[in-house]
């Protein structure tokens, strides 16, 4: 699988608050995805949401309006570099 760059990765505490994200999130026109937690944001097993094609104003604004909680925000820029955390901790 070929990921586009930039995209972000949204991590919640338990899968619970991730498919609770999945439900609030549908219809608001903001493309993602759940996948497992990749290995560099966290050694724990559980889910996130890829977000990709929006910006970080446009993403943050959306999370922030459903009430979800969620730990970690990060942003994949390029291959080559380290995801990037935007926002922490709701």
């Amino acid at each position: 699988m070929i990921d586009k760059y930039p995209f972000f990765m949204i991590t919640f505490p338990s899968v619970h608050h991730a498919l609770r994200f999945e439900s609030r999130m549908k219809g608001t026109g903001i493309s993602f995805q759940l996948v497992p937690v990749p290995r560099e944001i966290s050694s724990s097993c559980g889910v996130a949401a890829k977000v990709t094609n929006t910006v970080e104003r446009t993403l943050i604004d959306a999370v922030e309006k459903t009430g979800i909680e969620f730990d970690s925000i990060y942003l994949y820029e390029s291959p080559k570099e380290k995801p990037r955390l935007i926002r922490g901790y709701s």
